[in-house]
């Protein structure tokens, strides 16, 4: 099992990145957003925010990007 860090200073590492674009890959599907739209590039701004914010939950984050 890969070990997961998670950084205070806001920087994503690659694990970290894998799990924001599993979330945006599937918000994306759920909504019906055209990957590279300008619909797009918002739901990956608030899904850096959210994480930069210091939440690192999969489920919290998919939530709040499904309902912001």
């Amino acid at each position: 099992m890969t070990s997961h860090h998670v950084s205070k200073s806001g920087v994503a590492y690659p694990d970290d990145l894998v799990l924001l674009k599993r979330i945006y890959d599937q918000v994306c599907e759920e909504r019906g957003i055209i990957p590279g739209s300008p619909e797009a590039s918002e739901l990956a701004v608030q899904a850096m925010r959210l994480f930069s914010a210091g939440i690192f939950d999969e489920d919290t984050i998919g939530r709040r990007l499904r309902h912001g």
